[in-house]
């Protein structure tokens, strides 16, 4: 039985001194904090619901005394993990949540550490790498290994060729009905049948089913794979799920919306009964979406649902337009009284587009005067950001078109499977200021790469894996792990080697000296070794930039990113540029999210947006990039995209109207409207 205290005024205030200066009188507020059963809790953006979970085990803490059982508490993304664990850092007693028993961790992570990697283990399985991309590139190297596949790729005049390198090889994915004896390798194992995939009946099926099994074999799963072994661990050890529930009798449930599918079917058959499972989230941002899914497999608030409406983040005005874009669970999001706000159209043609960030840079100007020199956040977002060769459909296709030079450095790596991608990857991390843990975990998997292609053992005849690297290193020789630390450092963080050939050279030789392999490299450690040219052309020169992701503008910098990228986040000004929104090949599958977004957001329209995917992501992304900003908000369409009744609705409400395809000079807002 879960025990709380009483929620008292006096206590009250003390929770919210505690956390900040937090104010958790609300009835809502209060009605979460003190339910000791399972329930949903639908938050509008900026409410300050990890805040209010913090709460909630701070008021835990008061009373928590058990050293066997803990609070779980998951999330989808590692973002939202380190917000939840940054401010228990912070707090004297809830603390205690961060350590044994207690659990703070992603879906992912929770999935693997109690269920699918013990399994896993139980199988005599081996792991190397869990990563999608990683996956791709080892399963797309080997295919042409087997002859029935390349026969069938060549089948319709080749025609087939590109299902198989494009879908079916990079995407195998393990079934949870897969079938394998305990300690003997697989030959074969079910996979997942993708849409004209051939059957396992079929010797090219057969082939994909024995590749797959080799992959496995070598280590290699895509992250999916996981979740079919968690699965199937339960079918099979069913007294898992009691020993799961009985170690955590309450479960805390973040960013609800984006865990789906078998995850989320697995994790409320776990909780199903016996304990407190407390979901949180927003249906409103479900940006993490599959096409092979239905709306059944994503997170829906169920009866009695505690709505949270009130946003501390924006005011009334912003409120309102995000309020009609809840289209997914409609909510009436309460904004705050008089905060001053500034919401902007820019109109553009194929002549303007370069000028649409120089307006909004003019009306952060109109807006902030000398203040936006002290440090305010100021960004520009888009649906789809990264480039693309596809030129089909409408225009603009991407971010790039508004910023030619913008590149994310987190689009799809050459060669992901190489040690050089690998610390590329590490280094545009570090430079974007990630967590120094994925940083980290990205180290030692590449280093751990290295050595398991080496066949490397110590002086105890010991393997070095990604769980005990550096130990077995360290152990090794003395100062052995804390060398390879510095030069990891010193070449791939902050230095030049993952661009630069020669760089990349000096590295090698030094990390292979260091590690006592050079000049007897096996040759799969050897072409792990290569330097990848690919994605390098650019950054070459001793000042190399990895990712452009900055326009600067009469003193004003803007960060430049896509709407995932800000998804979570807080900022004080966000430009929200029209771009597609591509879910296939099919037109209906398109949409310029602007364009199909702004009638229904000023009023004009009322649409079901759940009658077509690709409108209904359409939305949900204009909600998400709408809820961030504090004050300004600007949205940058194509003129021809919209009629007259939608600017003068927009005049109406008081947006400021920039028609570039008209002004007399960049950036200069016309005079319509009272800015508010």
């Amino acid at each position: 039985m879960i025990a709380l205290p009483p929620l008292t005024p006096d206590l009250l205030d003390q929770l919210g001194t505690e956390l900040g200066g937090c104010d958790f009188t609300g009835a809502n507020q209060q009605a979460f904090l003190s339910s000791v059963d399972s329930c949903d809790v639908q938050a509008a953006p900026g409410h300050g619901k990890t805040t209010l979970l913090v709460a909630k085990l701070a008021l835990l803490s008061r009373c928590w005394d058990s050293r066997a059982q803990g609070v779980c508490v998951i999330s989808h993304t590692n973002a939202a993990r380190e917000e939840v664990e940054k401010k228990l850092a912070h707090h004297p007693a809830a603390c205690a949540f961060l350590s044994y028993p207690h659990f703070i961790g992603t879906v992912t992570a929770f999935l693997d550490r109690y269920i699918a990697l013990p399994y896993l283990r139980d199988l005599g399985w081996s792991v190397h790498r869990i990563d999608d991309e990683v996956f791709a590139a080892a399963a797309g190297s080997r295919w042409r290994s087997k002859q029935a596949l390349v026969g069938y790729a060549q089948m319709n005049n080749g025609a087939n060729r590109r299902a198989v390198e494009l879908e079916f090889v990079p995407k195998l994915a393990l079934v949870r009905t897969f079938v394998c004896d305990a300690g003997i390798a697989p030959q074969r194992l079910a996979i997942r049948h993708r849409h004209r995939q051939p059957g396992p009946n079929s010797a090219s099926g057969a082939a994909l089913e024995e590749l797959k099994a080799e992959l496995v074999n070598d280590g290699y799963y895509r992250f999916c794979d996981l979740t079919a072994l968690a699965v199937q661990a339960l079918e099979k050890c069913p007294a898992v799920v009691e020993r799961i529930r009985r170690r955590f009798p309450l479960v805390l449930l973040d960013e609800a919306q984006d865990t789906n599918g078998e995850q989320l079917a697995l994790l409320n058959r776990l909780f199903a009964a016996d304990v407190a499972y407390q979901r949180l989230g927003d249906q409103n941002q479900t940006l993490y979406e599959d096409e092979d899914l239905t709306p059944d497999d994503y997170w829906r608030a169920g009866d009695g649902v505690i709505p949270l409406n009130e946003s501390r983040r924006f005011g009334t005005n912003i409120a309102g337009f995000a309020s009609r874009l809840t289209v997914r669970a409609q909510q009436q999001i309460a904004g705050l009284p008089d905060v001053p706000s500034r919401r902007t159209l820019i109109l553009f043609c194929p002549d303007t587009i370069g000028a649409v960030l120089p307006a909004y840079v003019a009306e952060v100007r109109n807006h902030w005067g000398d203040a936006v020199n002290t440090g305010i956040d100021i960004r520009a977002v888009a649906s789809r950001h990264n480039p693309t060769t596809d030129n089909t459909g409408e225009w603009p296709k991407t971010l790039v078109e508004y910023c030619p030079n913008y590149r994310s450095g987190r689009g799809r790596q050459s060669r992901p499977d190489t040690l050089c991608t690998t610390l590329r990857q590490a280094a545009l991390l570090h430079q974007a200021l990630s967590s120094p843990a994925e940083v980290a975990e990205l180290f030692t998997a590449g280093i751990a790469g290295l050595l398991r292609r080496q066949i490397w053992r110590n002086a105890f005849g010991q393997a070095a894996d990604g769980r005990n690297l550096w130990r077995i290193l360290a152990a090794h020789e003395d100062r052995l792990a804390l060398k390879v630390r510095r030069l990891l450092r010193d070449r791939i963080a902050v230095g030049n080697a993952p661009w630069s050939a020669d760089s990349w050279n000096a590295f090698r030789d030094e990390l292979t000296v260091m590690l006592g392999i050079y000049g007897a490299l096996t040759d799969a450690a050897t072409t792990y070794l290569e330097f990848v040219a690919a994605g390098a052309a650019d950054h070459d020169g001793p000042a190399a930039q990895p990712s452009k992701t900055l326009f600067e503008h009469d003193g004003v910098t803007v960060r430049l990113g896509s709407i995932h990228s800000v998804k979570g986040k807080t900022v004080d000004g966000l430009l929200v540029v029209e771009t597609e929104v591509w879910r296939g090949q099919a037109l209906a599958n398109r949409a310029m999210d602007l364009a199909t977004v702004l009638p229904h957001a000023l009023g004009l329209e009322d649409r079901d947006f759940s009658a077509n995917i690709a409108q209904l992501a359409a939305a949900t992304n204009i909600f998400v990039a709408a809820t961030r900003p504090r004050q300004l908000l600007a949205c940058a369409v194509r003129k021809a995209a919209v009629t007259d009744d939608l600017v003068e609705a927009a005049r109406a409400q008081g947006w400021q109207v920039c028609d570039l395809t008209a002004a007399p000079a960049v950036g200069q807002s016309a005079p319509e409207g009272d800015g508010s």
